[in-house]
């Protein structure tokens, strides 16, 4: 890249070196005549570096925008680097880039480039490398651009040594962070030669280095470009396009793609035939480019975007059909449209925002609208009408891929999942983002925070979380969001409501997302759904003008779904305080298939309380680990027998860690889910039955045992059962005419029902068991089990995520016509409760 002097520094050494003597007389061929742009080709997305259109930041949207694209290559803002921002400076631009739409596909730096010779301070560049770890973890990207040290004055040897030794240090500290380090065909050991950068490659041997390639770079250092792609097209993960002829002065001399010598048609057919996927990004002519810091004269503000706009229509990849035009995103109303893209790349390590001393209140009335967030607006044409015609197509976009990996990248497990840990919750800051890429569907926010304390004092309550709440920042840290799109006075029977968990279980690990597949935890349960959600509603919206105007739409993402809370402080209080609607849906995994029904759980826990003893006499003392162990091996053959409906899980069994002692006390854990509050009441008396007739059972078969003789003479004073949890409803399906909502569901939008024989599972669609007036049921993409929500490796498939908004868009205007054209709709339907009469 060597005119590619970076706006923050001057060299110290002067600048970048003229390269080698002119490879001959500028090129006589014909160039390409320009042709209309088209789409990139599948796999591929174009972007730019920011700073070669303009110094400032808006300024370099723009130009990019002007053209169509949503990506850019972050350099310099006002001439300084990245790295070399304020925390302000640099808080404004991720801002803006977040406000923008735009996705930040590489971050380029000054490591090891031709301004740091290998005798230079190697602490420099390893603290820039620290610093831009923090700042891609919040743009969103996790590509460097490094090269590979200039020499000055070492030998061969001690020069590729040092290099060596150095890159392997960076691309170490770069893979702790989540981080690849693209080197760049450019300044240093490994720039110009095919056999070094294979070389380094070997030696550095990590995941964290691969290789950018610059198509343009081969005329100013005397190479051929192509032939040097053929070598190492493997190892490339971004491509640089700009084309040059050589001059009598020993420099390059930049030219539109095509009209040079570095054979650019041939490097991209070269890669795209090697299955290359990612950005492919291109530079603005050289010199002249504004990338040392330079501010365009009045009237010239633009004069990159012209060069942009000139390369982009070279009509260098030839396409089949016509050319597909890109759909620009854009802020508020008229939301981000566009391809889908491939190869998002990740997040990394925390999202930025306070901690919760700024939030609105809770409000534990109906609230509506507050103050301060305006009223959605409909933007759209006023002549629009709804059509026969279904969404189409709803599919994620770049920048959901994005919002789904600066969800996942969020720490949001409770304290019940993380041992009481409240400091490293971060639902509010996972919060505001899902907040703001809402806005820009026109959504607006009913309330953002946590219930009162009360909402804990109530006898169903799990004794595990009204413990925990002795501690204040265990509802503080746990805000629950509530967003609304349309107006806050549409009544119930028009609305739809949606209800996704942003808290996960424990055990986080960096996400990521390949181009098919997202991983990290949450991904499938529920933050991949979570954004598929507002996929839909973007599609839905633009398919039935009547969606936010007379059709209303309310988002619950809740904390407290996971850890054993069961919705107690999360989704109870704002089904209580009626932010519901009358088709009601809870994002959880059920395989693209509705279930109308939620089971309800309680935990019990069987104590011993006994008298331990030494391991030289254990007769002396009661044994729980063999009494608790014959009891739960009874209670998992017998009680199920016992409790139809129920099913019975046993859990935890803990006594203690040594070898050398007889532990005299211990407990166990069974968790026991039903279908209804009748078969809960049978399960629990049947699970006393089953305790009292297993210790009876140990005590005849323990009695001729010296070492268990005490155990088993006392077993029945020393055992006790105890609830954590009891009393919860269960959501079992609905009685009366629930026609509407099955036709909806399975002719409107060809989602299947829930086999009636296949078991229901717990979740917080439970608490709209009581409430009249309105279905609900449990609706997502993949499965608990087969896509790993609560283990290692959990994931979601794009495809997955995708078919779902699409389902959930069709959802939307299949209610939304029923409920404007058909009168019948509005009939009520309850959901029923065993033992009641409709």
């Amino acid at each position: 890249m060597p005119a590619d002097t970076h706006p923050a520094t001057t060299s110290p050494t002067g600048p970048p070196p003229a390269g080698p003597p002119p490879l001959g007389a500028p090129s006589t061929a014909t160039p390409l005549a320009p042709t209309p742009p088209t789409a990139p080709p599948t796999g591929i997305r174009y972007a730019g570096i920011g700073d070669e259109a303009a110094p400032g930041l808006a300024e370099q949207l723009a130009a990019l925008d002007e053209l169509g694209w949503n990506a850019i290559e972050l350099r310099g803002v006002e001439g300084r680097a990245l790295a070399d921002l304020d925390e302000r400076a640099f808080g404004t631009v991720a801002d803006r880039l977040a406000a923008s739409g735009f996705q930040v596909v590489c971050v380029d730096s000054r490591i090891a480039d031709w301004s740091r010779p290998i005798t230079g301070p190697f602490e420099d560049d390893m603290a820039e490398l620290r610093v831009l770890a923090r700042r891609c973890a919040v743009l969103g990207t996790r590509h460097v651009r490094v090269m590979s040290y200039p020499n000055d004055g070492l030998d061969e040897a001690d020069w590729s040594r040092r290099v060596r030794r150095r890159m392997t240090a960076l691309a170490r500290e770069a893979e702790d962070a989540g981080l690849v380090l693209l080197h760049e065909n450019c300044a240093g050991w490994a720039g110009t030669s095919a056999e070094r950068m294979l070389d380094l490659l070997d030696h550095v041997d990590s995941p964290a280095l691969r290789l950018l390639f610059d198509i343009g770079n081969g005329v100013h250092y005397g190479y051929d470009a192509a032939a040097l792609l053929d070598q190492v097209v493997g190892h490339v993960a971004h491509v640089h396009i700009k084309d040059a002829v050589p001059t009598p002065t020993g420099r390059a001399a930049y030219t539109l793609p095509g009209q040079g010598r570095s054979r650019v048609r041939e490097c991209l057919t070269t890669l795209l035939r090697h299955g290359f996927t990612g950005a492919w990004v291109d530079r603005a002519a050289h010199p002249s480019a504004p990338a040392r810091g330079r501010r365009h004269p009045a009237g010239q503000r633009h004069g990159g975007v012209r060069r942009l706009r000139a390369r982009a229509g070279s009509g260098l990849v030839r396409r089949r059909g016509p050319a597909v035009p890109h759909r620009r995103a854009r802020t508020g109303a008229d939301v981000t449209e566009g391809a889908q893209e491939p190869g998002t790349p990740r997040s990394g390590n925390r999202l930025p925002g306070p901690r919760p001393s700024d939030a609105p209140p809770y409000d534990a009335g109906p609230p509506g609208v507050r103050p301060s967030d305006p009223r959605p607006s409909d933007t759209r044409p006023s002549d629009a009408r709804p059509s026969d015609a279904p969404p189409s197509g709803a599919r994620l976009t770049a920048a959901d891929h994005a919002l789904l990996l600066r969800l996942l990248d969020a720490r949001t497990a409770g304290p019940l999942e993380t041992d009481g840990d409240t400091d490293g919750v971060h639902l509010w800051e996972a919060g505001r983002e899902y907040t703001a890429a809402a806005r820009q569907l026109g959504m607006s926010v009913v309330l953002h925070g946590a219930p009162p304390d009360d909402a804990l004092r109530r006898d169903d309550v799990p004794a595990p979380v009204r413990e925990a709440a002795a501690d204040p920042a265990f509802l503080a840290c746990q805000p629950s969001l509530v967003l609304r799109l349309g107006p806050a006075d549409v009544p119930r029977h028009a609305t739809v409501m949606f209800n996704v968990h942003l808290d996960t279980v424990a055990g986080w690990w960096p996400p990521s997302f390949d181009g098919v597949r997202f991983s990290g935890r949450g991904a499938i349960d529920a933050k991949g759904p979570a954004v598929a959600l507002l996929a839909g509603i973007r599609s839905a919206r633009a398919a039935e003008p009547a969606l936010g105007t007379r059709i209303g739409v309310l988002v619950q993402a809740v904390a407290g779904e996971e850890g054993g809370a069961l919705g107690t402080f999360g989704t109870r209080p704002l089904v209580e305080a009626g932010l519901s609607g009358r088709l009601n849906l809870f994002c959880e995994p059920t395989g693209h298939r509705y279930l109308p029904r939620a089971t309800a759980a309680m935990t019990a826990c069987v104590r011993v309380r006994g008298d331990d003893a030494v391991d030289d006499r254990p007769e002396a003392g009661h044994n729980a680990t063999v009494l608790l162990g014959f009891l739960g091996h009874h209670l998992a053959t017998t009680l199920p027998g016992r409790a139809p409906g129920a099913r019975v899980c046993v859990a935890g069994l803990h006594t203690g860690d040594r070898h050398n002692k007889v532990y005299g006390s211990g407990r166990l854990l069974l968790n026991i889910a039903y279908g209804d509050r009748e078969c809960g009441r049978a399960a629990e008396a049947a699970l006393h039955e089953t305790v009292r007739d297993g210790l009876a059972a140990f005590r005849d078969g323990a009695r001729g045992h010296p070492t268990l003789a005490r155990t088993a003479h006392d077993a029945d004073a020393i055992t006790s059962v105890h609830w954590l949890k009891r009393g919860l409803p269960a959501l079992n399906g609905t009685v009366g005419s629930a026609t509407w909502a099955e036709e909806l569901l399975e002719r409107d939008c060809g989602i299947a029902p829930w086999p009636a024989d296949e078991p229901a599972f717990t979740c917080d669609a439970l608490w709209m068991s009581d409430v009249p007036d309105a279905f609900t049921a449990v609706f997502g993409p993949g499965g608990l089990d087969a896509n790993r929500a609560h283990a290692d490796g959990e994931y979601a498939d794009l495809a997955a995520l995708d078919r779902y908004a699409d389902e959930l868009a069709r959802i939307l205007v299949a209610f939304a016509r029923r409920t404007l054209t058909t009168p019948e709709t509005t009939a009520p339907v309850h959901h029923a409760t065993k033992g009641t009469t409709p």
